[in-house]
């Protein structure tokens, strides 16, 4: 039987996913984010049969679109090929929300990229504005879902 695990991790973690999906145009010891050390900042991974298949880094900053004082914000979540389609982000975003809610975080946002808009919106999440690019990443929209 397969078997799914979904915990907090460290941001060492996520940096070979976050290579291999998200950013392959950089090296892997550049995987990281300034904001992976900040006290406020965590990490989830999902496992699968042990092995680490779907990463997301929550920070806590608030966007000045999205007026409630209480933000997180969803950075660098990815989910290995094999696993994609897979309900893994789901069960990371599950998690991640119950955690965000024990902190009293009214809001979660992300910069969704184009081809992750719908996952974003089976999950409730709403869209704000048009679309912007992120250089050599591509086009994105402003997402955010209420806790």
């Amino acid at each position: 039987m397969k078997k799914i695990e979904v915990r907090l991790i460290q941001s060492s973690l996520t940096h070979k996913i976050r290579h291999q999906i998200l950013w392959p145009h950089k090296n892997l010891k550049d995987c990281f984010l300034n904001e992976d050390k900040l006290e406020t900042t965590f990490h989830v991974g999902v496992f699968y049969n042990k092995e680490i298949v779907s990463v997301g880094t929550f920070i806590k900053i608030s966007h000045n679109l999205l007026n409630y004082n209480h933000q997180y914000r969803l950075r660098a979540m990815g989910t290995n090929k094999t696993h994609q389609g897979k309900s893994m982000g789901k069960h990371l975003i599950l998690f991640a929300k119950k955690i965000l809610k024990e902190k009293n975080i009214q809001l979660l946002w992300c910069d969704a990229r184009k081809e992750a808009i719908p996952f974003y919106k089976k999950l409730e999440f709403k869209i704000k504005g048009d679309f912007y690019d992120i250089p050599k990443i591509g086009l994105h929209k402003l997402m955010y879902i209420y806790l």
